[in-house]
């Protein structure tokens, strides 16, 4: 009884090897299938939301500069270029090869984008190839539903500053630049510079002013630009590998 058993068990595990064939296009037309999904992403960039501990109704979209918000410092909420062997020396005269160097300053940084909805789907692309042949490709498709908008809050900067280093950078004749920053302090690099308006009283007599005041507390610049809407999109992106034997544009 116990051999008979065993010659049983011994029958059901036998392995069998099976080999594994390409497929050719054509073959894979015949293969059906889709597979699909819809994402939903939101950008938040230094602001307050609905998950900040602090968030109160109407609280939403607004820059997060209070105590204990991330952009607190606002030295740290910015976004600054310097575009190679730009400087100018002690005088304001420019110049290319050393001097303290320049930074244009996107000061308070902020925003949030809401992208609702985005279809992400496997598809056929149905085309004709230089021989004037239908064809069919599989692609890789987004889409965008105009009833559900890309919804864009708030976002800019709040001023715009060019500033520069309180020390000298020089540029080698390799390409590479040397800081003469020993000693420095983080004040001293220029997109780091803290600088706000003061309150400005009313002056009489000939050249007198007005008192200025709306922008006290505020990082100085010459421009802020803030963008808010919803940006209705219908339709579809389609992205495919493409070589010279499908279409002449290839």
């Amino acid at each position: 009884m116990k051999k008979s058993v065993l010659l049983i068990l011994t029958s059901m595990l036998s392995v069998y090897a099976v080999a594994m064939e390409p497929l050719s296009d054509s073959d894979l037309q015949h293969v059906e299938g889709q597979a699909g999904a819809d994402l939903s992403l939101k950008l938040v960039l230094n602001q307050i939301n609905a998950n900040d501990s602090y968030y109160q109704t109407n609280n939403a979209y607004k820059f997060d500069n209070g105590v204990g918000g991330i952009c607190a410092n606002l030295e740290f909420c910015r976004l600054a270029l310097s575009v190679n062997n730009r400087y100018v020396d002690s005088g304001g005269a420019a110049s290319s090869v050393s001097g303290n160097k320049l930074w244009v300053v996107f000061k308070g940084i902020q925003g949030t984008i809401n992208i609702q909805k985005l279809g992400l789907d496997g598809a056929d692309l149905v085309y004709k190839n230089i021989a004037n042949q239908q064809m069919i490709k599989p692609a890789f498709q987004l889409s965008f539903d105009a009833d559900k908008p890309i919804q864009i809050r708030n976002f800019g900067f709040n001023s715009l500053s060019i500033e520069k280093d309180a020390f000298t950078s020089i540029t080698n004749p390799d390409g590479t630049v040397t800081e003469n920053s020993l000693g420095a302090t983080a004040a001293q690099y220029g997109y780091l510079k803290l600088n706000k308006y003061a309150a400005k009283a009313q002056t009489t007599g000939p050249n007198g002013s007005t008192a200025n005041n709306y922008d006290t507390g505020r990082e100085t610049g010459f421009m802020g630009m803030q963008m808010n809407g919803n940006l209705a999109l219908q339709g579809k992106l389609m992205m495919f590998s493409c070589d010279s034997s499908m279409n002449k544009r290839c």
